[in-house]
């Protein structure tokens, strides 16, 4: 079961972290929930493994709609990694997806109901994980984590600082 709407994202959508101006002036966003079929850290369900490649599809849609095709890869991989976090160690009945175009840049938010904060683990070099916050620290121009203040849980997001230069369709 999925859900779909266009939002007003939060004033401080980064949970006060300094990332620069124009991230309160919203041009477009697109926001969807899904419902888990499979808990975490158990074997996940074939249909929660494709939410990762759902939303990069909307994701590159969206980005196409926005202008903003130099930006796929790069979000492609983070928002890759941001969703399957959510899925295999996040907690609660629904994952949330937001994407958001500001005046300063794209957001990405991925939410779900895990009071544990993201953060970068140090990997041994025959680890088959943990390496995920990583790529997304290398390919966003900044990350972190927030809490929910809605139900519990948290938000990670990735930020893209990109000049807009367009309105949004």
């Amino acid at each position: 079961m999925t859900l779909t709407t266009h939002y007003t994202p939060a004033a401080d959508a980064t949970g006060g972290q300094v990332i620069g101006g124009g991230w309160r002036t919203v041009r477009a966003a697109h926001e969807q929930w899904f419902a888990r079929t499979s808990w975490p850290r158990l074997a996940l369900a074939d249909e929660d493994r494709r939410w990762p490649e759902q939303f990069r599809h909307q994701s590159r849609g969206l980005l196409r709609r926005w202008k903003l095709e130099g930006l796929a890869d790069r979000v492609d991989t983070v928002l890759t990694e941001l969703v399957s976090n959510a899925v295999v160690h996040g907690g609660g009945p629904a994952i949330g997806f937001r994407l958001t175009l500001a005046e300063a840049g794209l957001l990405i938010e991925v939410a779900d109901r895990s009071t544990e904060l993201a953060h970068i683990v140090n990997a041994d070099p025959d680890d088959e994980n943990g390496r995920g916050l990583l790529l997304v620290e290398a390919f966003a121009d900044a990350w972190g984590t927030r809490p929910r203040s809605d139900a519990g849980g948290k938000w990670t997001w990735a930020a893209f600082n990109a000049p807009v230069q367009m309105g949004a369709r």
